[in-house]
């Protein structure tokens, strides 16, 4: 038996199940059930665990990280979401499970280091002598990338024109990349932003093939832009009840790419690209994880990252840099 939740746990932890015993590490039983609802809070798993009890669904509650999940048997798995689903169409103002919580682990802050990276880089650039040669070699010339040099989809996302350019990705990356860290993890999430901002700048290059040059991270703001939403469109659409509104995701989506990605001086070709690279993406990510992963896994997808950058970085200054 588990040792009891800390001494607020009257109101704070969920009520035992009488179908199944409380399990706060699956990992530690080989035959517990499988995860199926996950990042509750307290209300919401003792709620939940009530309403599958009362459907005579045995399942488990597992604690981790400051948050519940409930799991059953794989063939009680429709069940449970029928039964959860029928709960929450009668009762419509419950809380909703699927709704994305502010991440609270460290993957929360990554963004900061990642907009820190950005500001360094645009000093470094600004403040040297051969800021028009770094751009033309580090830049997203759609020319070059169409003969080979394709690690420019990967540079160009560090460089930015002026102050207001980096300032407007700044808040992006700190809005969108926190939202896809807290998703996938502080590691497979930037590593997602990374491959989908450059697999946008490819396609754009493509699209435009000659004359065309593009720097900044707005390409892969709008491809993190593209994984949150569909995120949020397969947690609601799982689940019967929600399903009417899980299509609002990417409609938002788009709303927002017409609102911010359209202006004037925006690159509207590459903003679409890299939201439709993050459409795939995050598409890819829910059909190859579908459970949360271990931190190993998130570190070797950081360090992936990593040493995407600086081989990018490297290629560019053999091919000729300054």
């Amino acid at each position: 038996m588990p040792p009891k939740p800390e001494s607020r746990a009257d109101n704070t932890s969920p009520a035992r199940s009488t179908t199944t015993p409380l399990i706060q590490n699956p990992t530690e039983h080989s035959d517990a059930p499988t995860p199926v609802f996950a990042h509750l809070d307290a209300e919401q798993a003792r709620t939940y665990s009530l309403v599958l009890a009362a459907s005579g669904i045995a399942h488990g509650l597992f604690h981790r990280n400051g948050r519940w999940s409930i799991g059953v048997a794989r063939q009680d798995r429709a069940g449970a979401l029928r039964a959860i689903s029928m709960y929450r169409a009668e009762n419509p103002m419950a809380p909703d499970h699927d709704a994305p919580h502010p991440p609270a682990s460290p993957r929360s802050i990554s963004a900061l280091y990642v907009g820190l990276l950005l500001v360094v880089v645009y000093v470094a650039v600004t403040t040297s002598r051969q800021k028009d040669t770094l751009i033309s070699t580090f830049g997203a010339d759609a020319r070059q990338i169409v003969d080979g040099d394709v690690y420019r989809c990967v540079t160009a996302l560090l460089l930015h024109n002026d102050i207001s350019h980096l300032l407007a990705n700044l808040v992006g990356t700190l809005l969108f990349g926190t939202l896809v860290s807290g998703y996938c993890g502080w590691g497979i999430g930037w590593l997602l932003i990374v491959l989908s901002g450059a697999l946008g700048n490819g396609l754009t290059a493509l699209w435009y093939g000659d004359q065309h040059l593009s720097i900044g991270a707005s390409t892969g703001i709008f491809a993190a832009l593209g994984i949150c939403a569909v995120m949020a469109f397969w947690r609601r659409y799982q689940h019967h009840g929600q399903r009417g509104r899980s299509w609002l995701s990417l409609a938002g989506a788009l709303a927002l790419l017409g609102w911010l990605g359209s202006s004037p001086r925006s690159d509207l070709a590459a903003h679409l690209f890299g939201l439709t690279a993050g459409f795939g993406f995050g598409g890819l990510c829910l059909w190859v994880l579908d459970r949360p992963t271990s931190r190993p896994m998130q570190t070797g997808s950081f360090f992936l990252t990593v040493a995407l950058l600086l081989g990018s970085c490297w290629w560019g200054y053999a091919k000729g840099g300054p």
